[in-house]
């Protein structure tokens, strides 16, 4: 057996028995018609919300009592949090916040822009 064949026959097998140690990619955010749900995966989060343009980026306090806006919950059977919103069609800039303090762009969405505030955020066009 040649070199290069030895190696890819190796590599073959690492991926092969690392497949069950690697996530399942996600799709976010998934648009259907004015629906739209976005996920993120993060094992180490304990509440993660989304919120953008359309939620005034509001997020809400719990050690004042005020409920979670945006708040996502955690789907399983796929190791991720997800959120649905229904939407108009539009332009939507928008960001998850990670245990109340912590902001994440959407890795799975390749669209950042400017955040008008000297960050960045995802930006969502809904058709």
């Amino acid at each position: 057996m040649n070199r290069i064949a030895l190696v890819i026959s190796i590599s073959g097998m690492l991926l092969l028995s690392c497949e069950r140690y690697l996530g399942k990619s996600i799709e976010s955010p998934v648009v259907d018609n004015n629906s739209v749900t976005f996920r993120l995966k993060n094992q180490a989060a304990e509440v993660v919300q989304v919120a953008g343009d359309w939620n005034n980026w509001s997020e809400g306090d719990a050690d004042e009592g005020e409920v979670f806006v945006g708040l996502m919950t955690r789907n399983d059977s796929v190791s991720c949090w997800e959120r649905t919103v229904e939407l108009e069609r539009g332009r939507y800039k928008y960001r998850f916040l990670i245990n109340e303090s912590v902001w994440l762009l959407d890795s799975n969405n390749p669209r950042i822009v400017n955040d008008g505030k000297g960050g960045k955020a995802n930006l969502l066009i809904v058709p």
